[in-house]
């Protein structure tokens, strides 16, 4: 990536739940610094070993928790053969060996400092395009706190970083004492490789605990997390190279099969008892399938998306999450049984249902990821009322503006590249620039693509948080507050949010998180000035 905004790095020097709850649970507690003992009880390591999961069981991922306000973590992006179950190993890209990465576990005035190493192996660049619209030196990396509202600038969570394979890079990240309580992730975000890290299953969540934590009943339930992955594999169960220039009947980013664990274990068993209510804390950490997921015979309590706080429980029977997405949910057991947590995948080119071709691909085919055994008895859990909200006042509005996610093809509707308002990303463009201290309001549309009259994207930007008001035009009657939001479907279709640009200068993006759209241009840059 040429221009001023990149920079190379080269080597450097070197919530609590109740005691009954624990045991029920099995969880353990030799883990890095002070734990919660929901987060706790992981058969991982964070130290470069392939995981071997005990099959069919529900596993939590490893924890690294802040000591006396610093989080200090290693994190290695290294190649792993890891079994999640399936027919053999995956060998894929990972971090520390594992899949999913460690779960960080923080509080708002923390300090994370990482040390980010690049083990991937080096490319043979004279033989791979470097086009900025297409995959390119996919082993280069760096990081990106999704969803965080930290800075962009210094040793921050700076995404124009450059870690080559062999190096190492230091961050940095001061977090707010403001900052929400919530679940939030961690992912590569160096662009030209982004697709290709996170489809391989480099990422991770973080707990920022707050004030949903202290909430009695949400602070009695049981604490899962969840990360689902979409891990895009080879007949041999590898992780295929990217295609920069492929064929027509190739792709970008090849693969005959998606696997679709949770904390790297296919279709775990997870118990529970009549009436007992569980927290599931759950991320879409797919390059870019939308999840669409619902309990047989239960109702699914939401209490946060994007670590955003609702003002009460809403039970719902289904969701759909983004590439991106994270949601909080209660879970209350019912009578004893065994349900199956069923996932219907979707692509941005088949977003609905009514959608699909027949044959369906097997990709998105429907099929359970997890497995709720009911049984046994335990103390009646209740759901809360109420919940500490999280609905910032938005600043008078100083400008409103309209952008188009758009597609670019040629003669015969060839695919030339993805982009903003026509144009595909470029580091060197002038970036759209916005003034501290004050909100803007932006409608985002689907722009026409001649061959797809439905291909959805899912909008993000960072640092950030959004508060949709409508879509299509229609004025909502409860506002959105999100940092990523599928939208589109049909070619014309729009949404409205507001945003507070506070607290932080600096250059950062929005862009689609169907992260090979990102990869094959649909990016821009943000710029907070003073």
């Amino acid at each position: 990536m040429p221009g001023s905004l990149v920079r190379v790095v080269g080597e450097l020097d070197m919530g609590d739940i109740s005691r009954r709850q624990a045991i029920k649970l099995g969880l353990a507690t030799a883990m890095i610094g002070a734990l919660p003992g929901a987060l706790t009880g992981c058969d991982s390591t964070v130290s470069g070993t392939p995981v071997r999961s005990r099959a069919g069981e529900f596993r939590q991922p490893a924890v690294q928790s802040s000591t006396h306000g610093v989080l200090a973590v290693r994190l290695t992006a290294v190649p792993g053969e890891v079994d999640i179950g399936a027919a053999r190993p995956a060998t894929t890209y990972t971090y520390d060996g594992g899949l999913p990465g460690s779960t960080w576990l923080i509080r708002p005035g923390d300090i994370m400092r990482i040390e980010l190493v690049n083990d991937l192996p080096a490319l043979d660049h004279a033989a791979h395009a470097t086009d900025l619209d297409r995959p390119h030196q996919w082993t280069t990396t760096n990081l990106h706190t999704h969803g965080m509202h930290v800075s962009p600038e210094g040793d921050g969570d700076d995404v124009f970083v450059t870690v080559e394979p062999g190096a190492r890079h230091r961050y940095e990240i001061e977090v707010p004492a403001h900052h929400p309580g919530g679940l939030f992730w961690y992912h590569p975000h160096r662009h030209g490789g982004v697709t290709q890290q996170v489809r391989g299953g480099m990422a991770g969540m973080i707990v920022v605990r707050g004030a949903i934590d202290r909430v009695p009943e949400v602070r009695a339930a049981a604490e899962l997390v969840m990360v689902i992955q979409g891990i895009e594999l080879g007949d041999d169960f590898q992780l295929l190279a990217p295609i920069p220039d492929p064929s027509a009947a190739e792709a970008f980013f090849p693969r005959t099969q998606i696997l679709y664990p949770i904390n790297g274990v296919l279709n775990p068993t997870i118990h529970m008892y009549p009436g007992e209510v569980q927290r599931w804390r759950m991320l879409n950490a797919a390059e870019g399938k939308f999840l669409d997921l619902r309990l047989d015979g239960h109702d699914l309590h939401v209490l946060a998306w994007d670590g955003l706080t609702l003002a009460a429980p809403e039970p719902v029977p289904s969701v759909v999450l983004a590439g991106g997405n994270r949601m909080e949910l209660l879970v209350r057991a019912g009578a004893p049984g065994t349900y199956q947590l069923m996932l219907s995948p979707r692509s941005s080119q088949h977003p609905d249902t009514p959608g699909l071709p027949s044959p369906v691909p097997a990709e998105l085919v429907t099929r359970p990821i997890a497995t709720v055994v009911v049984e046994g008895r335990g103390p009646e859990m209740a759901l809360p009322g109420s919940l500490p909200v999280w609905d910032p006042p938005i600043l008078p509005i100083a400008h409103r503006r309209q952008v188009a996610y758009s597609v670019q093809r040629g003669p015969g509707e060839e695919f030339l590249d993805f982009g903003v308002d026509g144009s595909s990303f470029d580091p060197a463009q002038r970036p759209y620039q916005v003034k501290l201290g004050t909100a803007e309001e932006w409608t985002v549309v689907n722009g026409v693509d001649p061959k797809y009259q439905e291909h959805a994207h899912a909008f993000h930007i960072h640092v950030n948080p959004f508060k949709v008001t409508r879509i299509n035009g229609q004025v909502l009657e409860k506002p959105l507050w999100r940092d990523t939001f599928l939208f589109g479907g049909r070619s014309g279709d729009s949404f409205t949010f507001e945003s507070n640009f506070v607290d932080f200068t600096g250059r950062y993006v929005d862009h689609c998180h169907v992260l090979s759209h990102e990869d094959l241009g649909m990016m821009e840059i943000v710029e907070v000035v003073q």
